[in-house]
C-alpha cells in the first residue's frame, strides 16, 4: 500500500514539476522517486526477488517485443 501511495505522490510532484533545489528534497520528484525505489526494494527483499536479474530478463523480453534496447550491462 505504501508503494501505491508513493507512486501517487511522485505523480503529483511530476505534475507540479517540483525539482530539488540545493539540499531541499522535501516534496520533490527526487524525494518521491527515491521513496518509490525504496518500497520497490523492500517488496523485492520480502519476496526474495533479485531485482537486477529480473530487470535484465524483462529488458530482454521488451527488446524482443517492442524492438528497442537499452544497455544495462556493465
Amino acid at each position: 500500500m505504501k508503494l501505491i501511495e508513493e507512486v501517487g505522490e511522485l505523480a503529483e510532484a511530476i505534475r507540479k514539476d517540483e525539482r530539488m533545489k540545493e539540499d531541499s528534497i522535501k516534496g520533490t520528484i527526487e524525494e518521491e522517486l527515491s521513496d518509490v525505489l525504496y518500497y520497490t526494494a523492500m517488496i523485492a527483499n520480502t519476496y526474495d526477488i533479485d531485482l537486477e536479474n529480473v530487470f535484465k530478463l524483462k529488458e530482454k523480453y521488451n527488446s524482443k517485443r517492442y524492438g528497442f534496447n537499452i544497455k544495462i550491462d556493465k
